[in-house]
């Protein structure tokens, strides 16, 4: 997760396309999305309707423009009971994230245990199994609830059972830590040693949640409306392109292949004659350029859709390619990312 401290100039300068804003009072833990009535340069007017708030209390803002989430720290300083009734939010700091996590968070229930790894012999507990809940899951951590009480950046042993009977072991380290009410603690933890027949496990393990996630996605989406124009997802990894796939079944679109091996493109274009490719890229340099200008070139026919890292959003050196392609930048925003895919479908 990188973090940036916002500026007062830069906030005004993307604040004021804002018509939606989150907001959550210190009198509230829910966050709730207010309309936005006017944008100045340190403060901003909510629509506000029943919010029961005081003059002076604290607020948090937040927002998703230009791939990153912002997050404004402010407090009230007005209050309108005129029609539409408003409160006027003074902002005090404002800050913007790039979510750098590589893998998907899985919801999960599974039987865990953890101890200390390279335990102090000085503690008397130190060799101690703990038993607990894995929260959620991905390929790279976990989130685990257990009543033992470790510390930031300790490095743990982590067992985790899975309903199919496989077990998986691995080293992690603890970056995050919280207290649970009558469960003991919440910890955050990276995986960062795990051996080879584990890590098979896991990935067999965390491709069944995929599965089982998207199959229900489907379900529901069979209701609603659904897409069958067939099209095909670039990218040189899959776990990478995952929130694009989730996306794209959220859309109703299921007719789509993932391609990871772009060198048999011309193959693969020439039978199965997608009308559009989302090619998502770690990387913007002269190999991908002028494959896609290869793709432009030979298939005139195919839309292509480029998605990369919100780092090559000023890279002027690209400016060729991006002028003839519908871009976006990731982190991906969920009502941009439908505003440009949804003409293709």
């Amino acid at each position: 997760m990188s973090v940036i401290t916002v500026s007062k100039d830069e906030l005004f300068n993307i604040v004021q396309y804002i018509n939606l804003i989150r907001a959550k009072f210190q009198c509230n833990d829910v966050w709730t999305v207010y309309p936005v009535l006017f944008s100045g340069y340190d403060s901003v007017d909510i629509i506000s309707g029943s919010a029961a708030v005081e003059i002076g209390y604290k607020v948090c803002l937040k927002f998703q423009k230009q791939g990153y989430e912002y997050l404004i720290d402010g407090e009230v300083a007005d209050i309108s009971q005129k029609s539409p009734a408003t409160v006027t939010i003074k902002f005090l700091e404002a800050k913007k994230y790039y979510n750098l996590r590589k893998y998907i968070r899985f919801e999960v229930d599974l039987n865990s245990e953890m101890k200390k790894s390279s335990p102090n012999d000085d503690e008397a507990n130190s060799n101690q199994w703990y038993t607990g809940k894995v929260m959620n899951l991905s390929k790279g951590g976990a989130m685990v609830v257990v009543k033992a009480d470790l510390k930031m950046n300790d490095i743990v042993e982590l067992a985790i059972s899975f309903e199919s009977g496989i077990c998986v072991k691995s080293k992690a380290q603890i970056l995050r830590k919280q207290t649970s009410e009558n469960q003991g603690f919440i910890y955050g933890v990276q995986f960062i040693e795990i051996s080879g027949d584990y890590s098979i496990n896991l990935n067999i393990e965390i491709g069944k949640l995929e599965k089982a996630y998207f199959s229900s996605l489907r379900e529901y989406k069979k209701t609603e409306s659904t897409f069958d124009t067939k099209f095909a997802i670039f990218s040189s990894d899959i776990d990478e392109s995952y929130d694009i796939r989730e996306n794209l079944v959220k859309l109703g679109a299921e007719n789509f292949d993932v391609i990871n091996n772009f060198k048999f493109y011309f193959g693969f274009l020439s039978e199965e004659k997608p009308k559009f490719i989302i090619f998502d890229s770690s990387k913007m340099d002269d190999e991908v350029a002028n494959l896609i200008e290869n793709i432009k070139a030979e298939f005139p026919q195919v839309e292509v859709l480029l998605i990369l890292p919100i780092v090559y959003q000023q890279a002027k050196e690209f400016e060729h390619v991006f002028n003839r392609l519908d871009v976006l930048y990731k982190p991906l925003i969920y009502n941009e990312f439908e505003d440009k895919i949804i003409k293709y479908l």
